[in-house]
């Protein structure tokens, strides 16, 4: 009897060393930690968000005839200095995982798992994760003033013309002979002012020849519409001469933020009115824009009631994979209090991590860490 039962708790002690998995070790371990088999490592997945962000850029670019739109045109509603503003156009949140640098482990093999090369199976199903790359999208420099606008006062010169009588002999004779002598002059910024109002004032005199029919010839619907067109144009790009003209242009930005667990509102950027773009918090409350995170499941009794086991004398803890389910959590855009919805994202950094029992040979660890 006594051999019988010697045989059975020995088949027993096989049967648990030849198909349990050893024991995962949460990095860095210890020297106490007796690792004989064969090893690999693995790291769970933490979320972070790539947030694309757009800011309009609005420039206001005085004409370079304004000191003249009131006396000359009548204008009074137009340009009278330089200026550049900021705004948020659009935030966009995409979200993906990374590994956690905080959670990394290494699971050793056991007899089964090294007789069946599972190690080899391992490496040979695991592909390399593909991680999206945020880079900075640089706004091209480009010169965003329109050519007319900025290229029309480069030619300020202008021709005059003197004559006056000159005095020589010819054939003995003294004679008085005209001379007419050229001269290139600069225009004044007034003269060039008064040239433009001009050629607005026949603008329009010649659009309303078109309106009244006055032409000789009847024009037809098209050509009617395009000389319209073409003299509005030309009047516009001469008014802004005067009023000056109010350029937008979308700048674009890209960084990754990592939700934590210690708060759910986090800081993304901020957009200062007459500085544009930053990651640093301004203190201007209305300035910042932050991310709010809304888990749809709380972990707390769960914690809970892994305390109260791990208090009990009886309790036995598991030494198996180490795993983490991510939790949905609603997203919120936040500027000002004011919030706006942007989706629902799992979140993995909100899980707990779960220890499975070490007898999960044939659990497919690759669906829920990266392997190293």
């Amino acid at each position: 009897m006594i051999k019988k039962l010697f045989i059975i708790f020995l088949c027993l002690i096989v049967f648990q060393n030849g198909y349990s998995q050893k024991a995962v070790y949460l990095l860095p371990t210890t020297s106490h930690s007796a690792i004989t088999n064969p090893t690999f490592f693995y790291t769970l997945p933490k979320t972070a968000f790539k947030v694309d962000v757009v800011i309009t850029k609005t420039s206001n670019f005085q004409g370079l005839y304004a000191d003249f739109a009131e006396k000359l045109l009548g204008i009074t509603d137009f340009c009278k200095e330089n200026a550049v503003s900021y705004k948020l156009k659009k935030i966009t949140v995409t979200p993906f995982t990374v590994p956690d640098e905080k959670l990394q482990f290494v699971a050793e093999l056991s007899q089964t798992q090294i007789q069946n090369n599972f190690l080899q199976s391992l490496y040979a199903k695991n592909t390399l994760p593909v991680f999206q790359v945020a880079s900075k999208l640089e706004q091209p420099d480009t010169d965003i003033l329109p050519d007319f606008f900025k290229n029309y006062a480069d030619v300020v010169l202008q021709q005059s013309y003197e004559t006056y009588t000159e005095t020589k002999i010819i054939d003995g004779i003294v004679t008085q002979v005209p001379i007419t002598q050229t001269k290139v002059t600069t225009k004044t910024l007034a003269q060039q002012a008064q040239e433009a109002a001009h050629f607005i004032e026949k603008i329009r005199d010649d659009r309303y020849a078109i309106l009244s029919f006055s032409q000789e010839i009847a024009l037809t619907k098209d050509a009617f519409e395009y000389l319209l067109n073409q003299l509005d144009e030309l009047e516009k790009k001469y008014l802004e001469l005067f009023t000056g003209i109010t350029v937008f242009e979308d700048m674009y930005e890209t960084l990754v933020i990592y939700p934590t667990g210690e708060s759910s509102l986090l800081h993304i950027c901020s957009v200062i009115p007459n500085s544009g773009f930053s990651t640093a918090q301004s203190k201007t409350h209305a300035y910042n824009y932050y991310l709010k995170y809304t888990p749809q499941h709380v972990t707390d009794l769960q914690a809970d009631f892994n305390a109260s086991l791990a208090s009990n004398s009886k309790y036995k803890k598991n030494s198996g994979y180490s795993i983490r389910k991510a939790i949905p959590a609603f997203v919120s855009l936040v500027n000002n209090d004011i919030e706006e919805m942007l989706g629902m994202f799992p979140i993995y950094q909100f899980g707990l991590v779960e220890t499975l029992p070490a007898n999960a040979d044939s659990f497919d660890i690759l669906k829920w860490v990266y392997l190293y």
